[in-house]
């Protein structure tokens, strides 16, 4: 059986040039990605994206352009009879960036979700679970985009 599931996540950037960036323990595993996750039934990217923004971080978003879509087969850590297709847009927030944040990189140890700004420069170090992030981080900084 071939089955198939939608990601959506965003690039927030702040006024310092920070983006934001999500440590996540979710049903027992460790997650470091970006903001965002699964399109459910009905919905379209942006829409599933604005609505993963407003559970996540109680914040209202605009999503912008498309900066990364995997083209490479991906099966789902949490079940590998998933392929998994994920989309990467750069996003504007719509209110004040108000939400708490950590100020490191650390999964929580229990299921929760932890976000943290990181300086665009320092992208690159930081340990994305998964290799779709690492390739959407490497096309957001090639294209320089500022969101």
């Amino acid at each position: 059986m071939s089955l198939r599931t939608i990601r959506v996540y965003g690039f927030l950037e702040d006024d310092q040039g920070r983006v934001l960036v999500s440590a996540e323990r979710f049903r027992g595993m460790p997650l470091v990605k970006y903001p965002g996750g699964g399109v459910e039934w009905g919905e379209g990217l942006r829409e599933a994206l604005a609505r993963e923004f407003q559970e996540e971080l109680q914040l209202e978003i605009s999503s912008g352009d498309l900066v990364f879509f995997n083209e490479f087969p991906v099966i789902s850590a949490f079940d590998s009879q998933y392929q998994v297709f994920s989309f990467f847009y750069r996003v504007t927030a719509l209110g004040p960036l108000d939400f708490a944040t950590t100020a490191e990189v650390k999964v929580p140890e229990n299921d929760g979700e932890r976000p943290v700004w990181v300086k665009k420069s320092e992208l690159v170090k930081i340990p994305f679970t998964h290799k779709i992030e690492q390739e959407a981080t490497r096309a957001f900084l090639l294209l320089g985009l500022k969101v």
